[in-house]
């Protein structure tokens, strides 16, 4: 088997995951060139992993035609124009989530796509925890029964407490700069944290037809939310919860799926009240998807991108089309831009949006600032914290 050519464009934090990822797979991949307009931080990753080629000019990095497949790992604003240049170069493509900060620019990347079929993954790697695959894999046996009702939820840090550094790996700092910019994230906690949660709930729920929800900024001081919560009903009538912060005290993600059935969680549980059922279903389930050992610690050098990267690659090797194409990443653009059109003007959003809504082209620092709440929860948090001193 040949050893496919990797080129990574970006090197911020994202950057260390696809490394180690391809580092863990260095039978079936090469990590050649790595490209980034910080020229400091260009050649601290390269030397850090090893990178023969390093350039400040991504078009450099195209330009070889011993990389096979490129990772766009800059941040959202810039995907289009990177994932177009390297798709008409003749690459396979694997772009960061989101695949765009707006519904306009996920366009512009599905026609070129289009002329390029099947050459294009976007990195919605938590389709393949354990976790999400037994509950694919219960409700497409029908062990779930019916769909009706679920919850999806992640909560992170904005300020990361300092650390120790830990040998081998980069100092871990403050978030990027441009995170919470609507100009070049395209939001904050909804779309670049929770936009995960909402791919799993179109994955397991399928097409979203309307949305209410609320969105503010509470405790961080960046430009766009740091919490949202969304209430999202499906075509197929099912209702789901979507939340999520970036101002709490620990990370965590988790979600819950319920049938008729049966539920399937996150934390691990599988629920039936059919006692018969859920003792033919259980191990049934982690025959295919097993839990890891009991004992098992996680390895500093592994990557939660591993298992995703490795179906890339399984897909190249057999001529398939790559996984989680741009149609199916749109969907969590656009179920995000419906959450924010909903939180801005209190009022519920159906699905889907066409060209011709206000927010195809994204949401503005202006459309935010005068937002229903106008900040009022904000405010109180200042308050508050103000009045405990």
């Amino acid at each position: 088997m040949n050893r496919l050519g990797i080129g990574i464009i970006g090197t911020g934090g994202v950057f260390e995951a696809h490394a180690l990822a391809y580092a863990q797979l260095a039978s079936r991949a090469r990590l050649l060139a790595v490209a980034d307009v910080d020229e400091p931080k260009l050649h601290l990753a390269a030397g850090r992993h090893r990178i023969p080629a390093a350039y400040a000019d991504s078009h450099e990095l195209l330009a070889r035609e011993d990389v096979d497949l490129v990772v766009v790992c800059t941040p959202p604003s810039s995907h289009a124009e990177i994932a177009i240049a390297a798709l008409e170069a003749g690459k396979y493509v694997v772009c960061e989530k989101p695949l765009a900060p707006t519904l306009a620019a996920a366009d512009r990347i599905l026609a070129a796509a289009r002329r390029f079929p099947g050459r294009l993954s976007t990195v919605h790697q938590f389709r393949y925890l354990p976790e999400v695959q037994r509950a694919v894999w219960l409700r497409d046996r029908g062990d779930l029964g019916a769909l009706f009702f679920g919850r999806f939820s992640r909560y992170a840090r904005y300020r990361r407490p300092a650390k120790a550094p830990t040998s081998g790996q980069p100092p871990k700092g403050a978030r990027s700069t441009w995170w919470g910019d609507w100009e070049v994230a395209g939001g904050g906690v909804a779309m670049t944290q929770l936009i995960h949660e909402l791919d799993l709930a179109c994955h397991l729920f399928g097409p979203a037809a309307a949305v209410s929800a609320t969105v503010d900024t509470l405790s961080e001081a960046i430009g766009s939310e740091d919490t949202c919560a969304a209430i999202v009903r499906f075509e197929s009538g099912a209702i789901v919860s979507c939340y999520g912060t970036v101002a709490a005290q620990r990370t965590w993600s988790g979600f819950d799926v319920f049938g008729s059935l049966g539920s399937v969680h996150h934390p691990w549980a599988f629920e039936c009240m059919d006692r018969a059922r859920r003792e033919e279903t259980l191990p049934a389930v982690l025959a295919v998807h097993p839990l890891p050992p009991p004992a098992s610690q996680p390895d500093p050098q592994s990557s939660a991108h591993t298992p995703y990267v490795a179906a890339v690659l399984d897909a190249i090797d057999e001529g398939r089309p790559l996984p989680i194409g741009p149609d199916e990443a749109r969907t969590s653009v656009e179920l995000c831009t419906a959450i924010y059109a909903s939180a801005l003007s209190g009022s519920h959003v159906a699905l889907p949006l066409d060209r011709t809504h206000r927010h195809y082209t994204g949401i503005t620092r202006a459309d935010y600032e005068v937002r229903v709440r106008h900040g009022r929860g904000a405010a109180r948090v200042r308050e508050a914290r103000g009045s405990s001193r």
